[in-house]
């Protein structure tokens, strides 16, 4: 029992980057020019294969510090130059952390990931050329010899930590397990992932820079950009259910199949504050692709998002995906714009923004299957779908119910509207200077904040500012949604969209001034205590806000 309790306290103090867990500190620093024994700065390695090495036979846990500066698979002790299968693989017990100033600073411990760059690189050769695009990496001759995985993180608990590094240049051209995975292969992985960059890596196969099977990692303020995959450019999961927060996916490609930015096949993950920007899949499922999985997220956006075929933001065939204050602006395909659902599959949608997607049917959210023979259903409520019309596209019969939402050009269903929302400044297209010239045009992204009379949220200068007019999505949604962390005053009634429900959600106007004061018992916000007060205050009584 007392070696238990040991290894959770000390889980935890690792992962809070605490020195008292700490059994051990090696140093890495490819400048270094002492000992290389890694007992110091002055002496430390200056290959990070040595230093996982000697790791192996330490007391537990061990931090590997890794100070700025460019680390190969292939070099070390007993490391075959030019070979391609070998690999940075992850071990329990052992938190291994980039971004140190190192040797010759005046301060080697400082650490900024930003400043002080710490990459791992599978540019074995160090002759890699730049690409035009994320699909061509995969065939570029320079990148011939590249290794297959960067880093491996199979067999780990969560004690293995990889924290602070960019991984590039991983090329999983091979055949078998060597054709998936380019960034960072995991069977069987639970390890930590936090503050990672993984660009510039390919995969033949599935998974362009990361590649998850029967794994749970948890992964933290990452980011994916430019990979290329087949199936999942950013990270395919194969039946796994890996945690990402604060995570951005940005310019990945999936090149023959579908999920430029992820991929999930038979998994569960959850994702929240996640961001899928300009994601292209040559197929299906531009930002994600999703089949057979239970899919959650909560806070997430998929913006500028691009599928030749199906689902520009997502698609989604026999899964069940969660989708909680999440915003879908500007994705495009032949068929869902938004989304895609297809052959059983059943979408909830909660609080959801959908503006400016484009497709030929179904510019929000479209459901269609193969011959029309397994139809899905979907249930939204409290969301806002404004995309210039025709805005959901149902070709198989499947059950649509839409509720408490405004849908552009109608939609019946209970509490709908078909409103202006009055976003507080909805992305376009900038001609650049040149609007006789469609080529060179920009997206420029908005905001899709509510204006209100009584209050909306700035997100980029971080205060409150009042509009000259209130939307009439304010208040709007569904009055047995509980309003969660509406900032007073909020009527009561949850708003519509991605923001309803959250501390950016834009404040209720009553057509006077707002309340300078709080009233004892005025739960509306109006300033007033009335029967108004009791009939909010009876509909939740006694709920539940967890279910």
């Amino acid at each position: 029992m007392a070696g238990k309790r040991w290894l959770i306290i000390s889980v935890f103090l690792l992962a809070m980057g605490c020195p008292s867990a700490i059994g051990q500190i090696i140093y890495v620093d490819a400048d270094a020019s002492g000992g290389n024994d890694g007992t110091s700065w002055a002496n430390a390695y200056t290959y990070f294969q040595d230093a996982l090495a000697d790791a192996n036979s330490a007391a537990k846990p061990v931090e590997i510090r890794v100070a700025e500066g460019i680390y190969k698979p292939d070099q070390g002790v007993g490391i075959t130059p030019g070979d391609r299968t070998a690999t940075f693989q992850l071990k329990n017990g052992v938190a291994i952390r980039g971004g140190y100033a190192g040797f010759g600073e005046p301060d080697p411990n400082a650490r900024d990931v930003e400043l002080y760059e710490t990459i791992l690189s599978g540019d074995l050769a160090g002759n890699d050329v730049d690409v035009n695009e994320p699909t061509d990496l995969v065939y570029e001759p320079t990148r011939a010899e590249n290794s297959y995985h960067v880093v491996m993180g199979s067999d780990t608990d969560e004690t293995a930590i990889l924290d602070g590094f960019i991984i590039s240049g991983g090329n999983a051209n091979g055949t078998g397990p060597t054709e998936r995975g380019g960034g960072m292969f995991n069977i069987g992985s639970r390890a930590t992932v936090t503050n990672c960059t993984f660009s510039g890596n390919a995969a033949i196969g599935d998974g362009g820079a990361v590649y998850n099977a029967g794994s749970s990692p948890t992964v933290t303020n990452c980011t994916f950009n430019g990979n290329r995959g087949y199936y999942g450019g950013g990270m395919y999961n194969g039946a796994s259910s890996p945690t990402l927060t604060n995570c951005t996916f940005a310019g990945n490609s999936a090149g023959g199949g579908g999920g430029g930015g992820m991929c999930n096949n038979s998994s569960s993950p959850t994702l929240t504050n996640c961001t899928f920007i300009n994601n292209l899949a040559l197929y299906d499922g531009g930002g994600m692709w999703d089949v057979g999985s239970n899919l959650t997220m909560t806070n997430c956006r998929f913006s500028d998002n691009s599928a030749r075929d199906e689902g520009g933001g997502v698609f989604s065939s026999y899964s069940s995906p969660m989708l909680t204050n999440c915003v879908f602006i500007l994705n495009s395909a032949e068929e869902g714009g938004g989304m895609y659902n297809t052959s059983h599959n059943n979408s909830t949608l909660i609080n959801c923004t959908f503006g400016g997607n484009a497709a030929t049917n179904g510019r929000a959210l479209a459901c269609n299957s193969w011959r029309q023979k397994y139809p899905s259903s979907v249930e939204a409520s409290n969301c806002i779908l404004w995309d210039g019309g025709d805005e959901v596209w149902n070709n198989d019969g499947s059950e649509i119910t839409i509720s408490y939402s405004d849908v552009q050009g109608g939609w019946a269903g209970e509490g709908n509207i078909d409103e202006d929302p009055c976003f507080a400044n909805p992305g376009y297209w900038d001609p650049n200077g040149t609007p006789q010239d469609a080529n060179d045009d920009f997206w420029v992204d908005g905001d899709y904040h509510l204006k209100s009379q009584a209050g909306r949220w700035l997100e980029n200068e971080g205060r409150w500012t009042k509009d000259d007019v209130t939307s009439l999505c304010i208040d709007g949604g569904d009055m047995a949604s509980p309003i969660g962390l509406e900032p007073f005053p909020n009527g009561g009634i949850i708003n519509m969209g991605a923001y309803g429900g959250t501390a950016e959600a834009s404040k209720s106007y009553f057509g006077e001034p707002v309340c300078e004061t709080i009233v004892a018992g005025d739960i509306n916000g109006d300033c007033k205590v009335n029967f108004k007060d009791f009939a909010v205050m009876a509909l939740h009584w006694l709920r539940d806000e967890n279910q």
